[in-house]
């Protein structure tokens, strides 16, 4: 590596390319850098970008053996079904003005968790039923029925969602409480309106554990996490709001991107947002988030 980097440094080395310029903060530096170069290929949101990830990453063995046993479970397989993913438990993803802490007050929720009552829940059940609303209206045009992968930072959320609003048993013996809280409601309706589109999710009593934020645990506590990111590696189509997390993963779906004539899979099925990127909704749209691959959600609030 020290010769790479020495050799680097002369007029006439190959480049090397920092790995910070492949995060999606320095997105347009890296495009800005190339396109001065005269390179047609600008790395992000091309081929390129996930080939470079799958020559130096792959998925462990126990992981590779959980993605199949989730799909097999759940009856989806690449690319024949779509992605949601909600990230509640983010700073920027709570309402203006609202500091959430988490289920350990003493920390915030993206360290201990999201607390699942109150005024928390209710921000998260409607973040969640807008983003399955951007999805069912994205695939309006699509005559299939396909499955709709469910994925969140909250269990909780996961849960309710595509576990508890979906079962008729639940309805039945909550209906009243559901009736009674205007964002439950919401959720009710809009899932029930999905028609032949199942909405689904892995087992949630292994949590999708933050892998910057609660640190020092064995690999496997961490399997949750990689597996919702492969399962949205593996979609069709992605709906996605605050971080990177979903979108990250949809760059790297080599087999979404169709490099001839610079035209790609994503003219069909681009990555649908439904929620800026931003802090309390005053700030602007971060970098790299509204390239000509993604579509901003077709609704309000």
């Amino acid at each position: 590596l020290g010769n790479c980097l020495r050799d680097a440094r002369l007029d006439d080395s190959p480049r090397v390319l920092r790995h910070r310029l492949l995060g999606h903060l320095d997105e347009p530096v890296l495009e800005n850098r190339l396109t001065e170069l005269n390179e047609k290929d600008v790395v992000h949101w091309t081929p390129t970008f996930g080939h470079l990830f799958w020559s130096f990453f792959k998925p462990s063995s126990a992981v590779t053996e959980e993605l199949q046993k989730v799909m097999e479970s759940l009856q989806i397989a690449p690319d024949q079904y779509s992605a949601i993913h909600c990230r509640v438990r983010h700073p920027k993803a709570t309402p203006p003005r609202v500091y959430v802490k988490g289920k350990n007050e003493n920390y915030p929720a993206d360290k201990t968790g999201l607390p699942w009552e109150s005024s928390t829940r209710d921000f998260a059940i409607a973040t969640a039923t807008k983003a399955v609303q951007c999805a069912r209206l994205s695939m309006k045009n699509n005559a299939s029925s396909e499955p709709l992968y469910f994925f969140s930072d909250s269990n909780d959320l996961v849960r309710f969602m595509s576990q508890e609003i979906t079962d008729p048993v639940f309805i039945k013996a909550n209906l009243t409480l559901i009736q009674q809280n205007k964002y439950d409601t919401a959720a009710y309706k809009e899932v029930q309106s999905l028609g032949g589109h199942r909405l689904v999710s892995r087992d949630v009593t292994l949590e999708n554990a933050h892998i910057d934020r609660q640190k020092n645990r064995d690999a496997s506590a961490y399997y949750g996490t990689f597996l919702d990111f492969l399962l949205a590696v593996h979609a069709r189509c992605v709906t996605y709001g605050v971080g990177y997390f979903a979108l990250f993963a949809t760059k790297l779906n080599v087999g979404m991107m169709i490099p001839a004539g610079g035209s790609t899979k994503y003219d069909d099925c681009p990555p649908m947002v439904y929620q800026e990127e931003a802090w309390g909704g005053r700030e602007g749209t971060k970098m790299g988030r509204q390239s000509h691959t993604t579509v901003q959600c077709p609704i309000h609030d």
